[in-house]
């Protein structure tokens, strides 16, 4: 099934006050043309204080981001995405739930990532991205090598980046494009059924279809010279 269609459902618009605590917008003139007018991504500017910042970089509907709010209140989670009526539910999830310690973005990922320092970033997360592979549909991949060079960029060393997939010939791809990066070092891969920790795994995994998961941390190894992404 296309996931076009997969992002068809309804939501309702949350309070005004949901959204004033949970989202922020990035439009994408600002981002563009006037990134220093944007609130930075640092757990001091989307919080108010120093905590451990952790990135889900296409979040979607919010489901596993709140899940970690909940489990480790001492660390502040971030979701990017860039589909409205996701962040919408998002929204509404955290609000009901009452965590505090999690935030939505709303904008485009790859030129959100410059807003946040180099290292600042304790761990990472990219869950069921679109599987672009077709020559004609690359300039859409959530994760080509620039993007990659960002996320090494703003992850602490050491700093764990998780990467999850329902495609296997995705899955191949961006594992050879990590380990062969030079700044990630894949610690573990592996295969299976874990009974749906966001709302794509759910419906992949009732369709019988396993997930892909990759654990690489940041190496030391310093990044070659910026390129805008």
């Amino acid at each position: 099934m296309p996931r076009v269609k997969l992002s068809r459902f309804r939501v309702r618009q949350p309070e005004p006050d949901a959204l004033a605590a949970y989202m922020l917008a990035y439009p994408g003139y600002e981002l563009h043309f006037q990134p220093e007018t944007l609130t930075p991504i640092t757990a001091e500017a989307l919080f108010g204080h120093a905590c451990p910042l952790v990135i889900d970089f296409g979040c979607g509907r919010g489901d596993f981001l709140i899940g970690l709010a909940q489990e480790q209140p001492d660390a502040c989670f971030v979701g990017i995405d860039f589909h409205q009526k996701s962040l919408w539910d998002a929204v509404n999830k955290a609000s009901a739930a009452g965590v505090t310690n999690v935030r939505f973005l709303h904008g485009d990922i790859r030129r959100m990532l410059k807003l946040a320092p180099d290292g600042s970033v304790s761990e990472a997360y990219m869950l069921f991205p679109p599987p672009y592979l077709k020559p004609s549909k690359l300039y859409k991949d959530p994760l080509p090598e620039d993007t990659l060079r960002e996320i090494a960029r703003l992850l602490a060393p050491g700093a764990p980046f998780h990467f999850v997939t329902d495609s296997a010939e995705y899955f191949d791809a961006k594992r050879d494009l990590i380990g062969e990066s030079g700044w990630f070092e894949i610690a573990s891969t592996s295969q299976g059924f874990e009974g749906g920790k966001t709302y794509f795994q759910q419906f992949w995994e009732k369709r019988n279809i396993e997930s892909r998961r990759l654990e690489a941390h940041r190496t030391h190894t310093p990044l070659p010279p910026h390129s805008e992404v």
